[in-house]
């Protein structure tokens, strides 16, 4: 039998190990940030792989930041894709605001899409999970295809049962726009994606690249400094908690935040408009895992590039499993690792980092070894 004083010994261990990991779940561990070795080795690689910026927060504070070849602190940077994470965090403002629930038909509001077939059952999530099953625009063409609108994005044929085929484009974050606009009425998506989140957290958005109708190119088109895109990562880091620094305040819940990162049906490695950890090992992430799709050029192409990246076949273990990321072309990476109370941002030339890799990059940061050089 346990004397008072073991039991009280147990009952201390106990509860201090819950709250340990109740401080990992909500994002408030108080892991060890990297070293200054390690982040001067991330600079390094950043710079031979066309970097302008690499940022890193822990527990909500700069604790490095380096800048080079034309990059600073109010330089704002086209984000490209790295731009999608806004229509996913603006649309849970709108469920916030019980405008929309993720699992509701987006026909409810795109009345258009209730006389098709396929695309009267597409929900919310689908959309923004790339999985409706609609032809999602030509991902290299700024807002869908040559001198594309918004009405465009509405407009998209359906191409195959929702749910199953993953196809990432801009076409589906248009149309969450479009959709959230009708809901507003009166608002646009960039005052509306101001007014809730935004401006509470003190930092602004540009939306540099328009569509032909003069709106914004909501996959692609946004540009801000990396301290800015930083503290966004922040309040996504801390649940929907503004960082301390500017208010300390919830905007959104934890539970709400967790949706933008549960694998879509189709693909393990992405969420609802955010990049989950087996991305970092994917030579063209945007192309998915559809290998079983035959009559494309998809999967020959995937496994030609599988093929000729340097990266590894499985994610390295001193990748936290929570990783998240935000990630545009030119290597514009918004890295977030709840468990070690890690914000990393690194910008670059958005036409160069074709020899960057995330694995690579990471390693320097996370890792006791240097990598390799590209």
């Amino acid at each position: 039998m346990q004397s008072r004083a073991a039991i009280r010994c147990t009952r201390t261990t106990v509860a201090f190990c819950v709250a340990c990991a109740l401080m990992t779940i909500t994002g408030r561990a108080s892991a060890q940030s990297p070293s200054r070795e390690q982040f001067d080795r991330a600079v390094a690689y950043a710079t031979r792989t066309d970097g302008q910026a690499v940022l890193v927060m822990h527990d909500g504070k700069v604790v490095y930041e380096s800048y080079m070849s034309g990059g600073g602190t109010t330089q704002r940077q086209l984000l490209a894709s790295g731009s999608k994470s806004f229509v996913g965090v603006a649309t849970l403002a709108a469920v916030r605001d019980k405008l929309l629930t993720l699992d509701q038909r987006v026909a409810d509001v795109l009345t258009e899409w209730r006389a098709d077939t396929l695309k009267s059952r597409v929900t919310v999530r689908q959309l923004l999970s790339l999985e409706s099953g609609i032809y999602p625009g030509n991902p290299g063409s700024g807002c869908g295809g040559p001198s594309a609108t918004w009405n465009d994005a509405i407009a998209a044929s359906a191409l195959t049962t929702t749910g199953v085929h993953f196809a990432y484009g801009p076409f589906p974050f248009i149309a969450t726009g479009a959709m959230l606009e009708r809901l507003l009425t009166s608002e646009s998506f960039e005052a509306y994606l101001k007014r809730a989140i935004l401006a509470p957290l003190h930092i602004g958005v540009e939306w540099r690249a328009k569509c032909a109708d003069g709106k914004p190119q909501l996959a692609g088109g946004a540009a801000m400094t990396a301290r800015d895109w930083g503290t966004f990562g922040e309040f996504v880091r801390r649940g929907g908690v503004i960082p301390a620094a500017v208010g300390d305040a919830r905007l959104l819940s934890d539970s709400l935040i967790q949706q933008l990162f549960v694998p879509s049906h189709s693909n393990p490695s992405y969420g609802m408009s955010w990049w989950l950890r087996g991305a970092t090992i994917e030579a063209q992430p945007a192309l998915g895992p559809n290998a079983e799709v035959a009559n494309t050029t998809v999967r020959p192409l995937r496994r030609l590039l599988q093929q000729r990246s340097r990266g590894p076949s499985v994610v390295p273990e001193w990748i936290p499993k929570d990783l998240v990321m935000a990630a545009g072309a030119g290597k514009q990476r918004l890295y977030i690792m709840r468990s070690r109370g890690l914000v990393v941002v690194r910008l670059g030339r958005l036409l160069g980092g074709q020899a960057f890799q995330d694995t690579e990059f990471l390693q320097a940061l996370l890792s006791d070894t240097a990598p390799k050089s590209p």
